[in-house]
């Protein structure tokens, strides 16, 4: 698996926590080149980016970015491109979360997700592809959701902006992979980051952003266009392709449990 990314450029979004910080980690520790991360929060990134300069000096390098501005992804994407001559993954990784009941959603709302998850992967995309065309190589990996696989009660605008890039993903994978360029997306369910600050108990089904990353990277350098994890995001998955009745239940269930928390607890957990 390593020799995928071993002397690689990269660019990784919401690169400072999470997901993003464990892609920017594995491509480190898989031998990449170069690492760029693009966050949103300048202080957490000059902080983890110098946290791990120390253990990989000369292959980490922090670009303040906010991806819903195309300038700023512009510079993050072309400043990897320039630095070796070549950009060989990016990860469009920033995005947020939103599960709300739909009489909360307001259209500013709408804009900001779709601005922050959809446009801000569009920015990145396509600025990419004419680098990885020109080269007749590259990997564009960007993080859509299991929402965006199959319908999930109380988060249709999230869901609906993840679809947007799963499906985008997936069609520019048939247009473009003749000219030796991959996509892919990646689609966690519950995955051990921030989001679930605050809890008392995580879900049971919650595995370490490091299981995740060491799954994704083994089916990326396979070619899998689209990886989904964990196993019980999977096994939901399968249902929903395969047993459709046997999937609405599961759906209807947790419907009526986030119905039932929300009226008691104001909260969807």
């Amino acid at each position: 698996m390593n020799e995928y990314y071993r002397d690689k450029v990269a660019v990784v979004t919401g690169a400072a926590s999470g997901i993003g910080l464990g892609m920017v980690e594995k491509l480190l520790a898989c031998g990449a080149k170069a690492v760029f991360m693009g966050d949103l929060d300048e202080k957490r990134l000059a902080d983890e980016s110098q946290r791990l300069e120390r253990d990989h000096p000369g292959k980490v390098f922090a670009v303040p970015t906010d991806v819903t501005e195309l300038a700023q992804v512009e510079r993050l994407v072309l400043s990897a491109r320039d630095h070796a001559g070549h950009l060989d993954f990016l990860f469009n990784n920033a995005g947020v979360g939103m599960t709300v009941p739909t009489e909360q959603v307001t259209f500013d709302i709408w804009k900001f997700i779709v601005n922050l998850n959809l446009m801000g992967v569009i920015y990145g995309t396509y600025t990419a592809i004419p680098i990885m065309r020109a080269q007749r190589s590259g990997h564009i990996v960007s993080t859509g959701s299991a929402a965006g696989l199959m319908p999930v009660a109380y988060q249709a605008v999230y869901a609906a902006s993840k679809s947007a890039v799963i499906s985008m993903s997936e069609s520019l994978r048939y247009e473009l992979e003749s000219e030796g360029l991959r996509f892919s997306t990646f689609n966690p369910g519950n995955i051990a980051t921030n989001i679930f600050r605050g809890l008392e108990k995580l879900p049971d089904d919650v595995v370490s952003v490091e299981e995740a990353m060491e799954y994704l990277f083994a089916e990326l350098a396979k070619g899998s266009p689209t990886v989904v994890y964990p196993r019980q995001i999977q096994e939901w998955h399968r249902l929903y392709l395969e047993d459709r009745p046997v999937f609405e239940q599961v759906a209807r269930s947790i419907a009526a449990e986030r119905r039932e928390n929300y009226r008691t607890k104001g909260t969807y957990y």
